[in-house]
């Protein structure tokens, strides 16, 4: 039998894991959660969850010390040291009540020391840390392990997801208090920190993206000037990987992770693309489920901090490789705004921008990391005072009319999802631009008010009709671009940076500026200059220039390649049917075919016959080798056909 707990100073010591901590974060309110269930007489399930680095072991620590504190046993089981069956899971929890027993099961022996602990009237908790490597065994857990324990005791479910939605609809579901730990916020992250330099400080910041786990590591990593060592940073890098990467059991998974990283969206047909394969939905559905995946609105992708070390851990590690994958991912990025031109989204064109980033801040001279931690986003109503800010900083340039034109009351008129605000890491409002669609509700008022009418009063009539039948925008003015310090350069290419990707559509952008900094930025990003709209709208002696980037009429995909190749990245202007002996009629065939419609539908698009179409896809099928279209749509695209 297993020998019984006479006193609670004999109860065995729980078994203890390692966890690093050098820095000191409050968990004030997730302890006073848990000092409430030990408090109580009835049961409590807690439910922990949290990604990897955010201090989950680490409060499973201050939760034994306050059980400890109360005299109450605290066993803990880490399910990454065990298997992920029942009887693992009893004999570790027996392991951490006493010695075993040969002569009875460990259920029977568990079973026996609870009763002990009931008679004697003793609480006690059982605390499950890393549960997402037992998650296959939660109807287990729910309808055999937990029926069978007293109403006293105080489970711990602790691990990187959300217990499952099977938990909801279980009789467990009310007695559920979930806590969720989170990276820290700047404030907090500066509050823990208060021993570095503001430059040390930001850095860290930077490279961290608030991971206490990570923070914990770069703090020992900066020199006195406030520089990284690389060599350190590398490391921690390979670090939060290898622990993201924990719960990552088939290898087979492996590159289809790493595919992920290129980009801002995860997408299946763009991992088979990138890697030449095809992914099962089975494998997919895998993919997504892992904890450093996050879903948006849109689809999903990966945790911003485990994003950019598994990219820097790939480059170290196979940079060759890296450059091949990434090179992919562009064509297939530009490859798809082309042949989806009619309906492309602004996601789509940030997922093309965000892999060009590392060769346009390259070439510009600022930070990499600093630019990327800035973001842009619609004004809220409670931002006001902030918008305020920048309309005063102003005041001196603007004509009396011009002054009513960005006034509180027409900026509501024209609505605040017009105006984007730049905001730092620490989500301070550091720039402001006031975005106007071109379109028939707005032709008038750009028509006669400063700035726009230069531009606007000279529309050619084909122009001007085009702009009065649009109801939706066809076209947008960059109508007040502004940053909080007019010194600080790198705001300034943080904020067309960020901006580009969400006017790049089909249509007309137009943006004027006395400011040369401006001026030259626009350069860069192949505006063009037109001479007969400049104005001296913000003053007599103020000359501002206006700008164009024309990108009517299908002419998105070749400024993405003029503007590519200007900051060093050599896109191929050819499209994957290009490599094909295809006649120029097939290739229209082909693109309507990858795009998924059948014969009947290209036909009538293409003004052709079905006989026609088919003739086409037969010789087309012919010189590639193929035998239907599925196999056809895989060969262009560059897949494997199994």
């Amino acid at each position: 039998m297993t020998p019984m707990l006479e006193d609670l100073p004999n109860i065995p010591k729980e078994k203890t894991y390692s966890t690093f901590s050098p820095i000191a974060i409050s968990r004030e309110n997730e302890i006073d959660i848990f000092h409430s269930l030990l408090s109580g007489e009835s049961s409590g399930i807690l439910s922990i969850h949290g990604h990897s680095g955010t201090g989950k072991s680490e409060l499973l620590m201050h939760y034994r010390l306050k059980a400890r504190e109360k005299g109450v046993p605290f066993y803990l089981v880490n399910a990454q040291f065990t298997k992920a069956d029942p009887s693992s899971f009893l004999e570790a929890l027996l392991e951490q009540m006493g010695p075993p027993s040969p002569s009875v099961s460990p259920l029977e022996a568990i079973c026996m020391h609870i009763q002990h602990l009931e008679k004697k009237g003793i609480r006690f908790v059982i605390a499950i840390d890393s549960y997402e490597h037992y998650e296959k065994l939660d109807e287990w857990f729910r309808q055999s392990f937990l029926p069978s324990l007293p109403s006293s005791i105080i489970v711990i479910f602790c691990g990187r997801n959300l217990l499952n939605t099977y938990w909801k609809s279980s009789i467990w579901h009310p007695f559920i208090k979930t806590i969720e730990l989170q990276a820290l916020t700047f404030e907090q992250y500066k509050a823990t920190i208060k021993s570095s330099t503001e430059a040390h400080l930001q850095k860290i910041w930077q490279c961290s993206k608030g991971n206490p786990y990570a923070i914990a590591h770069l703090i020992y990593s900066l020199n006195k000037e406030g520089k990284l060592d690389e060599t350190l940073l590398q490391a921690t890098y390979q670090n939060i990987v290898r622990e993201w990467l924990r719960e990552v059991t088939n290898d087979r998974m492996l590159p289809y992770i790493e595919a992920a990283s290129f980009g801002i969206q995860i997408h299946q047909e763009k991992i088979e693309t990138i890697l030449t394969t095809t992914l099962s939905r089975k494998e997919f559905e895998q993919l997504i489920s892992y904890s450093f995946v996050e879903e948006t609105g849109t689809g999903w992708k990966l945790h911003p901090l485990f994003h950019h070390a598994l990219k820097m851990d790939l480059i170290k590690r196979k940079p060759t490789y890296y450059h091949e994958l990434w090179k992919k991912a562009i064509m297939y990025c530009r490859t798809y705004i082309e042949q989806h031109d009619h309906v492309i989204k602004t996601k789509d064109i940030n997922d093309f921008f965000y892999l060009l980033k590392e060769r346009m801040l390259h070439t510009s001279p600022f930070n990499h990391e600093n630019i990327s931690m800035y973001s842009l986003s619609s004004a809220r109503p409670d931002d006001w005072t902030d918008i305020q800010s920048f309309l005063m900083k102003d005041e001196k340039y603007f004509t009396e009319e011009e002054a009513s034109y960005l006034s509180r009351e027409s900026l509501e008129k024209i609505g605040l999802r017009y105006v984007k605000l730049l905001r730092n890491e620490a989500d301070k409002v550091r720039g402001m631009v006031v975005m106007i669609p071109i379109q028939s509700s707005t032709l008038d008022l750009l028509t006669s008010n400063p700035v726009t009418h230069s531009y606007f009063s000279r529309l050619s009539s084909m122009e001007e009709k085009r702009v009065r039948n649009a109801a939706h925008p066809c076209g947008w003015v960059i109508r007040s671009l502004n940053i909080m310090d007019k010194n600080n350069n790198e705001e300034l290419y943080a904020l067309l940076y960020h901006l580009l990707p969400l006017v790049l559509t089909e249509g007309i952008l137009v943006a004027s500026t006395p400011v040369v900094y401006y001026q030259n930025l626009l350069e860069q990003f192949r505006f063009k200059e037109i001479p007969e709209a400049s104005h001296n709208d913000y003053g007599i002696h103020v000359r501002s220039k206006t700008y164009e980037l024309d990108l009517k009429n299908n002419r998105l995909p070749h400024y993405l390649d003029t503007f590519a190749n200007a900051i060093g990245v050599s896109l191929n202007s050819t499209t994957p049917l290009d490599r094909f002996q295809f006649t120029p009629r097939e290739k229209e065939v082909a693109k309507l075919v990858i795009q998924g419609k059948p014969n009947a539908a290209i036909a009538k698009e293409l003004s052709l016959t079905e006989i026609t179409v088919k003739k086409h896809l037969t010789r087309m099928y012919a010189k590639l080798e193929v035998k239907n279209r599925t196999e056809l749509t895989k060969m262009i695209l560059g897949r494997r056909i199994t």
